[in-house]
């Protein structure tokens, strides 16, 4: 990817909070009149990371179980640590300029059964949720979305993972 702008979100200058800023911008189906509602325009205002600047996005991936989780933690149902734990494996991938879709070049394919494929997907799917679930209990002395914003907390402070 030499050549590219590449914003890389899971470097350390930045928190899954940056990453939750551009997910509340271009996703829908956030909860309105909540807490989230409110958690979404936080996020946009303070961590909200412009990408039309760059060629590539490094980042947390998005699937359904993922947004279920930044859902619950807009909400005030998890803890930032809880998200940030629920985001670690995975990482996607995202080229948004014709310039870096000119780095790609077909290599070959191989055929993936459909009926495998989705059983895995279902699977990982089931256990990241199973996973999530048995983690979500409230623990004391950790940060949730509400105190993010009550506390003004911004990129670079301490408390973030």
């Amino acid at each position: 990817m030499d050549g590219l702008s590449i914003l890389r979100l899971n470097d350390p200058q930045y928190s899954i909070l940056n990453w939750l800023g551009i997910l509340t911008k271009y996703r829908s189906c956030w909860q309105s009149g909540s807490i989230a509602e409110e958690a979404k325009d936080y996020l946009q205002q303070h961590f909200f990371i412009d990408p039309t600047p760059y060629d590539v996005i490094v980042g947390c991936r998005a699937d359904d179980s993922c947004f279920t989780f930044a859902q619950d933690f807009a909400a005030g149902a998890i803890s930032l640590a809880k998200l940030s734990e629920a985001m670690r494996p995975g990482e996607k991938i995202v080229l948004k300029s014709d310039r870096a879709f000119e780095y790609l070049c077909f290599i070959g394919a191989e055929k993936a059964d459909a009926e495998t494929w989705q059983k895995k997907k279902t699977i990982r799917d089931r256990e990241a949720r199973r996973a999530y679930r048995s983690t979500r209990k409230a623990k004391d002395g950790v940060v949730y979305m509400l105190d993010i914003m009550r506390e003004g907390i911004r990129n670079g402070d301490p408390r973030l993972p």
